[in-house]
């Protein structure tokens, strides 16, 4: 039977030792959670224990024979695999090809490139192909439009002498290793994504060592909430006052997520986390965070579900954004059916000039500072060397209220590369003669600002 990660690492502390593990889920913040745990916890109980790392597309077959092969000078070890991908079937093919192609496009940091291009590397695996093989052909096999994104991953793979991993049949290995076993004193720790219900290997690994199942329903976000702020609250020292809980989940826009009861889609624990950790850093050992500091520090930050729109629209994905809109229209017409449609889609206007406007401002900015805004700039160097200086930029000239955290502003700035100042500009006046429009009868709000939205993504 699956376990807990509080089992397993109470188990672990008393000594026992699980000859595999396997941590997965649906949700991958927690995933994360349990799997750091659970390896912090095999090396805390065992000093001596020799640790060995694989990558992200290391391939099955290497790690399965280091785990059979006897140590050399008899010392207990770990061997850690970040990246499993043996438990998928044939029909989800497209969605971990779509998942990989997601994941190297949204990537900041070599491992999350890694794992994209392990992703792929197994998607290839279970359609049969190889990186030997042309991108025109691989795309036909994978039944996908060739794209500039495939083409990147494969030659990054091709480069880097990458094969396509056997796929379906590392599923087969796993669960002969499973039932035939390893090396003694030697623990596989093992994290993949979501588990199938019904898989003979899980069934395997769960008999010849522990299985720890991270699933999320919406029923318990707000369980693992209180769970996180007490570990951010132990860790750091500062204290959260409810109301600014409270704060954090409107502004984030998790409690509107959750009142739709139209949706299946689970809030992100992992920006909760991550903002949650920044402000009790920002109070201070001893302080606590009030519901000031949360309108202080995230009120631009997320800005509710408008500002999600807007972001979607300078990233330039305007079909997503389009998609985005109509669901925020529709939830406000479930909360006030008494709402026009006109203000419903209206109120969406200032915040895409808002960003429009800001854009402008970083790209002045730049200009006046001598940087070539075209560049793009890794966020660990933004953040220590131009967050502060933008932030007081565009306060001290009354484009932002309040400083915004780097994260967002990095997006910003990226997503000003984007578009030429004069394009900004006339996307502005678009705006503001829809809002003008609208207003004395002219083009409807919801027709004109999808509009706006495509013509500015097709620029």
């Amino acid at each position: 039977m699956p376990t807990t990660p509080a089992k397993l690492t109470a188990e672990i502390e008393k000594g026992k030792l699980p000859a595999m593990i396997l941590v997965g889920g649906n949700n991958e913040f927690l995933v994360d959670h349990a799997f750091i745990a659970i390896r912090d916890a095999l090396i805390a109980t065992n000093p001596g224990l020799a640790v060995q790392n694989f990558g992200e597309v290391t391939d099955l077959t290497v790690v399965i024979d280091d785990y059979r092969t006897f140590s050399l000078f008899a010392r207990p070890r770990l061997l850690i695999v970040p990246e499993v991908n043996a438990f998928i079937s044939r029909k989800e093919l497209l969605g971990t090809y779509e998942k990989a192609i997601g994941d190297w496009k949204s990537a900041k940091t070599d491992r999350k490139r890694d794992s994209a291009l392990a992703k792929l590397l197994h998607t290839l695996g279970l359609a049969g192909l190889d990186t030997d093989m042309t991108d025109a052909e691989i795309a036909r096999g994978l039944g996908v439009e060739p794209s500039q994104t495939l083409s990147d991953m494969l030659a990054v793979a091709k480069a880097g002498g990458k094969r396509a991993s056997r796929g379906e049949s590392d599923a087969a290995l796993l669960a002969e290793t499973a039932n035939s076993g390893g090396a003694p004193s030697t623990t596989l720790l093992m994290k993949t994504g979501a588990m199938p219900e019904a898989s003979a290997t899980i069934d395997a690994i769960d008999r010849a060592g522990a299985v720890v199942v991270c699933d999320l329903s919406r029923e318990k976000v707000l369980t693992v909430l209180e769970r996180a702020i007490k570990e951010v609250e132990d860790e750091s020292g500062a204290s959260f006052d409810d109301t600014a809980i409270n704060s954090m989940r409107q502004r984030l826009g998790i409690d509107r997520m959750l009142a739709d009861k139209f949706s299946k889609e689970i809030p992100d624990i992992r920006s909760f986390v991550n903002e949650a950790t920044r402000l009790a850093t920002y109070a201070g050992d001893g302080k606590r965070v009030t519901a000031a500091i949360v309108k202080e520090q995230i009120a631009e930050v997320a800005g509710g579900a408008r500002f999600e729109f807007a972001s979607l629209v300078t990233e330039g994905k305007p079909v997503e954004a389009v998609g985005k809109l109509r669901d925020l229209v529709a939830q406000a017409r479930r909360d006030d059916p008494a709402m026009p449609v006109e203000i419903a889609v209206g109120r969406f206007i200032f915040p895409l000039a808002d960003e429009l406007r800001q854009m402008l401002a970083i790209q002045s900015f730049c200009r006046q500072r001598g940087i070539d805004a075209k560049r793009g700039i890794p966020y660990p160097m933004f953040k220590d060397r131009l967050a502060d200086e933008i932030n007081a930029y565009l306060t001290a000239n009354g484009i932002a209220k309040q400083k915004a955290h780097p994260f967002p502003l990095h997006k910003r700035f990226e997503a000003s590369r984007r578009y030429g100042e004069q394009q900004l500009i006339d996307s502005l006046a678009e705006l503001a003669r829809l809002e003008v429009s609208r207003k004395s009868g002219g083009t409807a709000a919801e027709l004109g600002l999808e509009l706006a939205v495509l013509r500015l993504g097709a620029r």
